[in-house]
């Protein structure tokens, strides 16, 4: 997930103007993985599709710290699988207080004693952060604040440990989970928290689902509904791709001194000060919302589009939504052909005055919008442009932004977009009758919601709301809708698609408004992303190897058989992992395979697998299956030891009665 901080700040206009700035959050460093009998993983090597058969459970539980004003306290706890052999934990570098009785301090992190299970670090770490990234060590709250402890609330980033660890690679992948928790009251969307008594909310739409958490000193300037209401409209209007399944919002209280009116923190976190409005054409709830939709890192030709784009859709999303009327529209976004804002060259940021980015920005991306919509009569949009983009890998520049826009419109729109952007080149705000010319149609908008996943096969028959981890020879049915949101009649295609190619499809026309049913079938073959894509909505279905399963016992009716008899050999197969598992094992005789057993087993089950042994030959053999075996002596006699009518416990006593019988008869005589 994209860990960004975009935050809305203030520039002082006629009337305030919202905009934003972005900070890097700390990411993992990668970590190699020999392929031996021992692997080492760090957060970030892990790839979807191998083995799981077990799993680093880490919980970050926060804490308000009442007598440390701009501080909180952290303690992070791991539950460690047996088959981890070492595990190192880098807290943040300006974390104090560190105290563990299962971690030693050493060059590199905090390394793990081996044994403590669960194990657990607490530290305190300061909480409060500027505008411009770096958190403040003092306690007061007198700068311009985005995230901020007072003492009795807080509103803070979820702190970044970075793990790296070892494991025995016989048991399959190790893989870590983790989960954050509030000490007493709070809420968290597990990128950003809020520590103090509070309120949420909740509403499921288009897919995702919006959590709004209402704290005890924040007073809403909307009820939480609309709000609420606010994010629904603009999660269906919006179709960018990227849509998070969850969405936290908070209401930030306004007894702090923020230096910003907004922040969007992780990709699908974010807080906005309780007295934003939405009947504003600068919708801060809108603005930070847009932001996560953004998947996409920049260059610094590139930086403009960010907030560019966040403040044109928030103040277009405000319009189409009936919050604000043309005129407010219009005079929002004209404010970029002002003085000193119109003089920013949006690819070279040094040229920028204060804010230009979200100035002269949005007037920018509100203009090639126009013209793309003019160029193709309505069928493509900067909606377009900026769904291209969150498909990037590689930091957007300049000149992969206006690539984009030629891709949707044409060379003409192209070089318009280059000279708005490459040049001091301004354009000027368009009027009520050009808007509706170009703006009066909105293209073919097909919205592809998942209702269900039917999960069928040898582990289970389940259905889930939201997407399940697959495992190879399990088939999946994924039910949902498909909608025609936009203005013309257009087709739809969902699909399911592994490595590029398409497995199954669904497809046809659709006029405006207009739905459709569907339902895509696949059995999967081989681990790996199948990806279950309708319009730009794609869902990413994990799926993995089952892990292996394991022989707890291995019996056999008869410890002793004739040459060319047969035992009944019953396997107990069992699988103590958290995953499915299966096999199979290969039943031995003296090494040699004679037979395999097989089972399919959800985790905790087991079975039993019989299978017929004969031996030919006098002699003791062992049978073996997994870690377990038994051993089979054949004879002349049922017993293999020649005594007829015994076993071979009872032979055994008997031939020891008899040597003691033919000692005494010598020394008697």
């Amino acid at each position: 997930m994209r860990r960004v901080a975009v935050a809305t700040v203030v520039v002082l206009l006629a009337t305030q103007v919202a905009g934003a700035a972005a900070v890097q959050a700390p990411v993992t460093a990668d970590a190699d993985a020999p392929a031996e009998t021992s692997v080492t993983a760090s957060e970030r090597t892990l790839a979807a599709g191998s083995a799981q058969s077990a799993t680093i459970r880490k919980d970050i539980e926060l804490r308000l710290t009442p007598d440390e004003p701009g501080a909180i306290g952290v303690t992070a706890t791991y539950d460690v699988p047996d088959s981890v052999t070492s595990l190192r934990v880098n807290v943040p570098a300006d974390a104090r207080n560190v105290d563990s009785d299962s971690f030693t301090q050493t060059p590199d992190g905090y390394e793990w004693d081996g044994t403590t299970d669960p194990a657990s670090i607490a530290f305190t770490l300061p909480a409060n952060q500027t505008a411009t990234g770096p958190r403040s060590p003092g306690g007061e709250v007198d700068g311009d604040y985005s995230f901020v402890d007072v003492g009795e609330w807080a509103l803070v980033t979820v702190p970044q440990l970075r793990s790296r660890w070892s494991y025995r690679s016989s048991g399959g992948e190790v893989t870590i989970a983790e989960d954050v928790t509030i000490a007493g009251q709070g809420s968290t969307g597990g990128e950003i928290a809020y520590l103090g008594p509070v309120e949420e909310h909740t509403r499921t739409a288009n897919g995702q689902t919006f959590t709004l958490a209402v704290p005890e000193h924040a007073s809403l300037a909307a009820s939480p509904e609309a709000v609420l209401d606010a994010l629904d409209a603009a999660s269906g209007k919006l179709h960018v791709g990227a849509r998070d399944d969850d969405v936290w919002f908070a209401a930030a209280p306004t007894d702090a001194d923020w230096g910003v009116r907004g922040v969007e923190y992780g990709g699908s976190d974010a807080w906005v000060v309780a007295d934003a409005r939405l009947d504003r054409a600068s919708n801060v709830w809108f603005h930070e919302y847009v932001h996560t939709r953004q998947d996409y890192r920049t260059a610094e030709s590139g930086r403009w589009t960010m907030e560019a784009a966040a403040e044109y859709y928030a103040s277009l999303l405000s319009l189409r939504t009936d919050y604000v009327t043309f005129g407010a529209f219009e005079t929002h976004l004209s404010y970029g052909e002002r003085s000193p804002w119109r003089d920013a060259v949006l690819s070279q940021p040094g040229t920028w005055p204060s804010g230009a980015n979200y100035v002269k920005g949005p007037l920018v991306w509100g203009e090639i919008d126009r013209q793309v919509r003019l160029a193709t009569d309505s069928t493509e949009t900067m909606s377009d442009v900026l769904y291209r983009l969150n498909q990037l890998a590689d930091p957007v520049t300049s000149a992969m932004f206006l690539e984009a826009v030629l891709d949707v419109s044409s060379p003409e729109v192209e070089e318009l977009a280059n000279q708005y952007t490459n040049t001091r080149e301004t354009p000027e705000m368009w009027t009520r009758g050009e808007h509706a010319e170009a703006f009066g149609t909105e293209p073919a908008r097909v919205a592809f919601e998942v209702r269900e996943y039917r999960v069928s096969g040898p582990f289970r028959n389940e259905t889930f709301a939201r997407p399940p981890t697959l495992y190879v020879g399990e088939t999946v049915t994924v039910v949902g809708s498909v909608t025609n949101e936009g203005g013309q009649t257009g087709e739809y295609v969902a699909t399911v698609g592994f490595e590029g190619g398409v497995l199954s499809e669904a497809r046809g026309e659709l006029e405006p408004g207009e739905s459709a049913e569907v339902a895509l079938r696949e059995e999967v073959g081989a681990a790996g992303t199948y990806n279950v894509t309708g319009g730009r909505t794609t869902v990413g279905l994990d799926v993995r190897e089952p892990a292996n399963v394991s022989v707890s016992d291995l019996t056999v009716n008869e410890s002793s058989v004739r040459p060319g008899g047969s035992v009944e050999a019953t396997v107990t197969l069992s699988n103590p992992n958290d995953v499915p598992a299966t096999g199979p094992v290969a039943v031995t005789v003296d090494g040699e395979e004679v037979a395999t057993v097989d089972a399919a087993l959800a985790p905790g089950e087991s079975t039993t697998r019989t299978v017929t042994v004969t031996l030919a030959d006098a002699g003791q053999y062992t049978i073996a299956a997994g870690d377990q075996s038994v051993t089979v002596g054949v004879g002349e006699n049922e017993t293999g030891l020649g005594i007829p009518g015994f076993g071979v416990p009872i032979a055994l006593v008997a031939v020891l009665l008899a040597a003691v019988l033919a000692s005494r008869a010598g020394r008697d005589a």
